[in-house]
C-alpha cells in the first residue's frame, strides 16, 4: 500500500559535483529547462495523472529549503506519460499563502505544473540537486515491473521562485524513462 507523500528522504548532492553520470544522466538530470517540454519532444501522447494533492506540515528542512517559516504547505504528486509509459514521477510543495500567484499554481488539475511555470520570464531556479533511490525505495511501488528488472533510479530537486512565492520541485525518473534509454 502506498502512502502520500512519498519520502524522498536521500543523499541529495549539487548536480555539478557528481562524477559518474554519463551524457545521456547528465542531459536529463541537468536540464535547465522545463522537463515536461523535453518529455513532449522525446515522446508521444504526453499526459499527467494527480497521485495526490493534499495539504501537509512542512517539515524543517522543507522549510529551510523554501527558505521560509510557514508551517503548511500544499503537496501534490504526479505521474508524468509519455508513449503509455510512466516516466516521471513528480513532487511538489508550495507553502500556503494568500499570493493570488500562487493560488493559480494550486488548481492545476492534471496541466503540467511546467507548462504554467516557465511561461514566466520572472522564473527563478536554484542549483539542481541530484540523489540515487535504491531498489529497496518505496517509489519503486509506483510501478508495476518484474522484480529482477528493479533498478535504482535517479531524481533531481531544486527550488523555483515565482511572484513571491517559492515551491520545491521533485523529479524521480522512473524505469522506462527516457533517461536509461
Amino acid at each position: 500500500m502506498i502512502t502520500f507523500p512519498l519520502s524522498l528522504t536521500a543523499s541529495w548532492q549539487r548536480g555539478n559535483t557528481v562524477t559518474t553520470l554519463s551524457q545521456q544522466e547528465q542531459n536529463w538530470l541537468l536540464e535547465p529547462n522545463s522537463l515536461t517540454a523535453k518529455l513532449k519532444r522525446h515522446g508521444r501522447d504526453f499526459s499527467v495523472q494527480v497521485l495526490s494533492e493534499k495539504r501537509f506540515n512542512l517539515s524543517p528542512q522543507q522549510q529551510q529549503l523554501l527558505d521560509c517559516h510557514l508551517s503548511e504547505g500544499i503537496n501534490r504528486e504526479v505521474l508524468l506519460w509519455c508513449n503509455g509509459e510512466p516516466m516521471v514521477y513528480a513532487q511538489s510543495w508550495l507553502p500556503v499563502t494568500q499570493n493570488m500567484q500562487q493560488q493559480k499554481l494550486l488548481e492545476l488539475g492534471d496541466k503540467p505544473l511546467g507548462d504554467v511555470i516557465f511561461q514566466h520570464p520572472e522564473l527563478k531556479r536554484t542549483e539542481i540537486e541530484i540523489a540515487r533511490f535504491d531498489c529497496h525505495h518505496a517509489v519503486q511501488q509506483l510501478i508495476e515491473q518484474p522484480a529482477q528488472s528493479i533498478k535504482p533510479l535517479w531524481a533531481r530537486r531544486s527550488v523555483f521562485s515565482l511572484a513571491h512565492s517559492r515551491f520545491l520541485v521533485c523529479e524521480v525518473f522512473l524505469p522506462k524513462a527516457f533517461i536509461y534509454q
